[in-house]
């Protein structure tokens, strides 16, 4: 009989900012009770419609009625922060100030602390937009995204740290029969498959296997939120609104990361380094703990969001390295069967459901024939050297911590 448990838990604060984290950490694991579960595995949401609740039960319960595995669904860090996942449009200070030159610039009165709800922004666009037919010209205007639990893009760390403690969590508090060992296999798409490949950068003593569908291996900066301050119209954080015939509404991420190099929230070259996973020097330093098995899909033609190239050099690292890792790349509509694999554009409208039952299975079996180890023997912290400072992850009391360190310390 298939189970579900949801879970509420204290996960990290943002050690980066120095930021106390307000909201509690949920995730759901799905699991036949009459099985002797044999792996976790963790199915990862990235931005796009995986992160629809009905569509992550649906696939956590095919998974653990299909497989000897608990399906594990966490809602990490700053996963509403879109309208589909309960995200409020706001105006933020940097917002406000483009709203009000931007009008005044075209002779239309407004007063913006009077936009304080998503209807009266609705109103006043309105007529914004009949002001500037008559006038036949247009406009570009800024909204922020501002997620659920009073959250904020973070970006990537603690979002990957929410998805390892709750692994650590489950690990040791299993509400279901284990079959001996319990291996762990991270799967996502998009943003989702870029935190899979984050995680074992992060601790790959906890993960024995990565199944990825179009993750970055350096992730779009603007995605972070601090395109606004640089170029709000060409770096929007998501695609912009046709709402308005004359007016483009350009969407961003609410964050406290900063292009100002003298705020301490500034995003800074190690802030960076740190979340990419195409980062040589870092790759060796992971190549030196148990190595995960790695599968990725990626179409050539994936330039704008998750180039390419990079993920096939990511690849080609790993390869070199000794990692066990498969790159596919989607080249041609041949290799499109309208079941699986649907498009050359991003994401190349996958069937998960068809990549799990095509995955699963062989990587199970993978790290079911790999010599066991010891895991009292295992190291259990890993330190990534980043421009000036140095990143240091630990497991400590079933929790991921993060230590960063000045370099010259």
């Amino acid at each position: 009989m298939l189970v579900n448990k949801s879970y509420e838990i204290k996960s990290c604060d943002d050690f980066e900012l120095d930021i106390k984290r307000e909201s509690k950490l949920e995730f759901k694991v799905c699991f036949d009770d009459e099985k002797e579960i044999e792996a976790l595995l963790f199915v990862i949401p990235g931005l796009g419609h995986d992160t629809n609740e009905n569509y992550r039960e649906h696939l956590a319960e095919f998974s653990a009625n299909k497989f000897n595995v608990a399906v594990v669904s966490v809602s990490y860090h700053c996963i509403g922060n879109r309208p589909q996942t309960g995200a409020k449009l706001e105006l933020d200070f940097i917002d406000k100030l483009i709203w009000k030159e931007s009008c005044k610039a075209v002779g239309f009165d407004i007063d913006v602390e009077k936009l304080t709800s998503f209807e009266a922004m609705c109103k006043n666009l309105e007529a914004l937009n009949s002001f500037l037919q008559s006038r036949y010209t247009d406009l570009n205007l800024s909204i922020t995204f501002c997620p659920t639990k009073n959250e904020y893009q973070n970006f990537g760390i603690m979002q990957a740290l929410d998805i390892l403690n709750a692994l650590l969590f489950v690990r040791k508090n299993p509400p279901f029969t284990m079959g001996g060992g319990l291996a762990v296999i991270l799967l996502g798409s998009s943003h989702g498959g870029y935190l899979a490949h984050l995680c074992a950068k992060i601790a790959p003593w906890l993960v024995d296997g990565v199944i990825d569908n179009s993750g970055y291996a350096k992730f779009l900066w603007r995605l972070v939120g601090v395109g606004k301050e640089l170029d709000f119209i060409k770096y929007p954080s998501a695609p912009n609104s046709t709402l308005f015939s004359n007016i483009r509404i350009c969407f961003f991420d609410k964050t406290f990361w900063t292009i100002n190099k003298k705020s301490p929230y500034f995003f800074s070259p190690a802030r960076n380094q740190i979340r990419y996973i195409l980062e040589p020097n870092h790759l060796k330093i992971q190549a030196q703990y148990p190595k995960p098995f790695y599968v990725s899909y990626h179409s050539l033609y994936d330039d704008e969001i998750a180039p390419a190239d990079e993920k096939k050099e990511l690849y080609m690292l790993l390869k070199h390295l000794e990692f066990d890792a498969n790159f596919i790349l989607i080249s041609n509509e041949s290799q499109l069967d309208g079941k699986f694999i649907k498009s050359l554009s991003h994401g190349m409208d996958m069937s998960i459901k068809t990549l799990i039952c095509k995955e699963v299975p062989p990587m199970l079996e993978k790290i079911q024939k790999k010599e066991l180890q010891n895991s009292l023997k295992i190291k259990k912290t890993i330190s990534y050297p980043c421009d000036d400072l140095l990143y240091v992850f630990s497991e400590k009391k079933d929790t991921i911590h993060l230590q960063i360190k000045e370099k010259n310390d």
